[in-house]
């Protein structure tokens, strides 16, 4: 396992389910100290025990932060139009990569982009709280966003510049 690898999943994992450190630290009964340090890096080797617990809270197998298999969690230099990389790019690294995409890639990435969406909507109706609302209501915003950024370039990819007859093969 790569260093830091632990700290990217565990942060994606504990955004999806739009916990703070804290709220995560409380749910896995470790100290919010330790999930700080697992994710900024300073506890680069965590206790099994603790990513046992991590794990729990989050409703995960442990050894999806040790070794996942979804693509979506693979650190951001590795992913290549994941979900995790769409929500933690910035917005010019966000819109490089799709210029250089695929249409397979663009139209995979929209989908996901709409289950998120639908995701966050579910979440926001068994919110607790306005702040946590606002929060979720941000979020959905920001991949509203993305989706059209990606619907936009799915209309506009070289792929669709084909001839009437390769368009409408019927």
């Amino acid at each position: 396992m790569e260093t830091g690898e632990v700290r990217i999943r565990l942060a994606v994992l504990r955004e999806r389910q739009m916990w703070t450190q804290g709220r995560l630290a409380e749910e896995a009964g470790v100290s919010p100290t330790t999930v700080s340090g697992i994710e900024s890096g300073r506890i680069s080797r965590p206790h099994f025990g603790t990513i046992r617990k991590l794990a729990g809270a989050l409703g995960v197998d442990p050894r999806e932060l040790l070794s996942p298999q979804d693509p979506e969690m693979q650190p951001r230099a590795a992913a290549s139009l994941s979900l995790a990389w769409a929500i933690s790019s910035r917005e010019e690294e966000f819109e490089e990569g799709l210029e250089g995409a695929t249409l397979g890639g663009l139209l995979a990435l929209s989908q996901r982009l709409a289950e998120e969406q639908e995701r966050l909507r579910k979440l926001y109706g068994e919110a607790r709280g306005a702040e946590q609302r606002r929060s979720i209501k941000v979020r959905i915003r920001d991949v509203a966003a993305q989706h059209g950024s990606v619907g936009a370039s799915i209309a506009y990819h070289p792929d669709l510049e084909a001839s009437p007859e390769e368009r409408d093969p019927g």
